[in-house]
């Protein structure tokens, strides 16, 4: 515009310039031998030419004056091809003229005033003032012009001209005051070539001087209003062009500038901070604004080394180039920056220091956006989400849409090694592998998952809330707002990992949660190949349903709706309505100590007994069961177990010291009896059972029988009929020996078992009211055999019949005049055989037998 300008003033002197000098002429002719005298003529019209208050005179030279002149409008545009009749004109002006003095002068809708003598030279007008002298020296014509106004944009110039009439050379400097900057300025022109350059002072009104240029908007913000500083200073401004055709082209490429801003805010989002600078240069070339930053900050952070620029202003496809980069901890301040942007990296720098670098490209007059960020890591803690990552090295570069991670390196008491992949930021997933060293996972006690020296893929989805899933391990991992989720969904998957399985057998799945990383719910479904848990009718639990809590020194767990529950700060297990087998849980538990025997040496704690509590639940050990309603049972650290139960009210001890098992029950009932000698053949009476030894070894046991029957087992029942088929036998069914059973008064039974595999029966004895049984004999629980000699007393006097026989009549004879015959029972448990014995076999039991047989066993119940 200020170009425009200057050019229309030039232009308008050269018209005002020729058009005076056509009027002269004419006038010349006209009154030619008036001028030595002198003409004054009040109007004189020619043509479109009006002159009021004319007055010439012809001394050496001429002198014009005239108070109004009316000037025909000029079709020509401005042009700087008339700059050289400009000064051809000024040349025959100063040479033919001695004074002119014009008051008012109408020429293109403008009024201005001319005023020349002595080689001073006054122009006024409505739109510019100059004042200065013009002469003429040989081929030179030079010009000093103190003033040189143009009214409309406030610019004031003043400087000297010099112009070569014969080369056509023209040069220029001076100084100029455009608003409240001050400068220096100085051109030349040489044929069609210009040059020119420019330079300041400090000013601080930097806005009203880029109005007066027709800038895109977006640029003008950028150098404008997105760009504050106390002062500015043109350092330079130089250029270069031609003229053609009548009009001035620029050589941009040879346009060349400096400004220096001082004390500035850099504003690049309206939401964000400024970025602060002492001072920066911005810097014009090949169509381009660079902004060359003086140790700038963000918020106190150095962003040393960044830079500005603005590219392609000359052609529709400006761009603003960012390029900002920062040694500091990448965290909310840096984040916030990013996200003005759009660009979310979720990651919060804890400790250390990165190096930063975010590069933007945006269209300014167009839609393109382009961003690219690159975070080189060297040691320092980052959190991702809630999850604390230690990183000893690495590199983060988003670029297009995608997060790329490159060689992070992270190094962790519980783990090590080299996580890579990338995350799609507007599909919001991602994919990883991580080259694990090692996992560990544990406390300084314990190490329950071991992981060495394997690649771990898994991806990453935060669409809705956190996801990630590790198809190796079968794992999903979830995290929003409220809740934290981890779902194993093979523990099969885990267990290689896992140095103690614990209870997993054959996978399952669990679900754990958390709110605060303190407190923790976990739920899901064991399976077992072994179980030390079954219901009734001894079905094992194999698929174990589970739920708990852990805490941070806590754990309550819970299985089959809460039947089962384990806490184990008090170490403390609660059963109800649901059986236990205690040798099982043991030979786990042994297992378990065994493979952790090393750590166990290095513990200084005290274990824990752990206590178990059972209600209407079965206990169990091997093949004896306490049916009660309810127990208690402590088993110490070293594996020694102590034991009580009640059922009706009938107590039942139970113990374990090293290898020594023992039981004791003081008169208990059938149903407690029955499940602890595996055997219902004796009924509805009391019994005492003293029960102890090695199960490895030998195991010696005793019953004591007070009242009841004895009935409903193969070898009874094949005695029966047996004994049906014997005539003289047939009065034992009377009162005691029958299908009702055989009624018992009391008895007493020695045996040992012999490592579990037999039976041995030492001594039998049983008092019916009808007969009294004694004997001795086997039972091989692994060929499931049976070999018992029995003598039974019958209470009948059969005297008459073996009378005869002294010794076999002392023996089969009680001084009661009773008779006692045996019976031996072999064959499988399934099918006994039965058969008489012959006297000699008789005789081959036990003498102590015998006496019990023929005399009162008072003493043995009673010791």
């Amino acid at each position: 515009m200020i170009k425009t300008s200057i050019m229309f003033s030039a232009h308008a002197i050269h018209v005002l310039l020729r058009n005076t000098l056509i009027f002269l002429v004419v006038l010349f002719i006209a009154f030619f031998m008036w001028l030595m005298v002198g003409i004054k003529l009040d109007t004189v019209k020619v043509a479109d030419y009006n002159v009021e208050g004319l007055y010439i005179k012809l001394n050496k030279k001429l002198i014009v004056k005239a108070d109004h002149v009316i000037l025909p409008q000029s079709k020509a545009k401005p042009s700087f091809t008339s700059v050289h009749d400009t000064f051809e004109r000024i040349k025959y002006l100063l040479t033919f003229f001695e004074s002119i003095v014009v008051k008012n002068i109408t020429f293109n809708n403008n009024t201005m005033s001319i005023r020349f003598k002595d080689d001073f030279l006054g122009l006024s007008s409505k739109d510019y003032e100059i004042i200065g002298t013009a002469r003429r020296e040989g081929k030179m014509l030079k010009a000093t012009i103190p003033l040189l106004f143009l009214k409309k944009h406030n610019v004031t110039m003043s400087g000297k001209l010099t112009y070569d009439l014969h080369e056509k050379i023209l040069s220029t400097e001076g100084f100029f005051r455009l608003h409240d900057a001050l400068g220096r300025f100085h051109a030349s022109k040489d044929g069609n070539s210009i040059d020119f350059g420019l330079e300041s002072d400090s000013f601080s009104d930097l806005e009203s001087i880029i109005d007066m240029f027709d800038l895109e908007e977006n640029v003008r913000s950028w150098v404008v209003d997105k760009v504050k500083a106390d002062q500015y200073k043109l350092r330079s401004l130089t250029g270069k062009g031609t003229l053609k055709n009548g009009t001035f082209k620029m050589d941009f490429d040879a346009l060349n500038g400096e400004v220096l801003f001082t004390d500035t805010q850099i504003h690049f989002k309206e939401e964000l901070p400024p970025v602060l600078a002492p001072s920066f240069i911005l810097t014009y070339r090949n169509g381009g604004l660079y902004f060359d930053l003086k140790d700038p900050t963000y918020e106190g952070i150095s962003l040393d080394g960044s830079k500005v620029s603005i590219l392609n202003l000359l052609n529709a496809d400006t761009h603003l180039k960012l390029k900002i980069k920062s040694d500091h901890r990448f965290e909310d301040t840096m984040q916030n920056l990013l996200k003005a942007y759009d660009i979310v990296l979720p990651l919060d720098q804890q400790s250390g220091k990165v190096k930063v670098l975010f590069m933007a490209d945006l269209a300014l007059k167009n839609s393109y956006q382009d961003f690219f960020v690159n975070v080189d890591f060297s040691k320092s803690d980052v959190l991702l989400g809630k999850t604390k990552f230690p990183i000893t090295k690495g590199n983060v570069q988003y670029n297009k849409g995608l997060i790329t991670l490159k060689n992070i390196y992270l190094k962790d008491t519980f783990y090590e090694g080299k996580l890579d992949g990338k995350l799609d930021v507007k599909k919001k997933k991602a994919d990883f592998l991580f080259d694990a060293k090692r996992i560990t996972l544990g406390d300084e006690k314990e190490t329950f998952f071991i992981l060495n020296n394997e690649t771990v893929p898994f991806t990453l989805n935060y669409e809705n809330n956190i996801q990630i899933k590790i198809p190796k391990l079968s794992m999903k991992f979830t995290n929003d707002t409220n809740e934290t989720s981890i779902q194993l969904n093979d523990l099969n998957k885990v267990k290689p990992y896992l140095p103690d399985p614990g209870p997993i057998d054959n996978g399952g799945k669990v679900t754990i949660k958390t709110n605060d990383f303190n407190t923790y719910t976990f739920k899901g479904i064991l399976k077992r190949e072994s179980c030390f848990l079954y219901e009734k009718n001894d079905q094992c639990k194999t698929r174990v349903p589970f739920e708990g809590v852990l805490k941070e020194k806590e754990l309550d767990f819970y299985a089959f709706d809460k039947r089962f529950y384990y806490n184990k700060a008090n170490a403390r297990i609660k059963l109800s309505n649901l059986n236990f087998d205690l040798k099982k849980f043991l030979t786990v538990e042994a297992k378990k100590e065994k493979s952790e025997k090393t750590k166990k040496k290095e513990k200084t704690t005290e274990e824990k007994s752990l206590i178990i509590l059972g209600e209407n639940s079965q206990l169990r050990y091997g093949d004896h069961s306490l049916v009660t309603d309810s127990y208690d049972v402590e088993v110490k650290p070293n594996g020694d177990i102590k034991a009580i139960g009640s059922s009706s009210g009938d107590i039942i001890k139970f113990s374990k010291k090293n290898n020594i098992f023992s039981i004791q029950a003081l008169r208990i009932q059938d149903k407690a009896l029955h499940p602890l000698i595996d055997f219902k053949g004796l009924q509805h009476g009391r019994y005492t059972l003293k029960f102890s030894g090695d199960p490895e070894e030998t195991m010696k046991g005793e019953i004591i029988v007070e009242g009841g029957v004895m009935k409903d087992f193969k070898a009874y029942n094949n005695t029966l009929a047996f004994i049906n088929t014997i005539p003289a036998l047939a009065s034992l069914q009377n009162p005691g020996y029958s299908d009702k059973g055989f009624t018992i008064e009391k008895g007493v039974a020695e045996y040992r078992m012999i490592k579990q595999e037999k039976i041995i029966f030492d001594s039998i004895y049983i008092k019916g009211t009808s007969a009294t049984i004694a004997g001795t004999g086997e039972i091989d629980l692994e060929k499931k055999t049976i070999d018992l000699n029995l003598a039974i007393q019958s209470a009948r006097e059969l005297g008459k019949l073996v009378g005869s026989l002294p010794l076999v009549g002392y023996i089969l004879m009680g001084e009661d005049k009773s008779m006692t015959f045996g019976l031996q029972i072999t064959g499988t448990l399934d099918d006994p055989q039965v058969k008489t014995s012959a006297g000699g076999d008789i005789l081959s039991l036990p003498l102590k037998i015998l006496k019990r047989a023929l005399e009162s066993p008072e003493h043995i119940i009673n010791k």
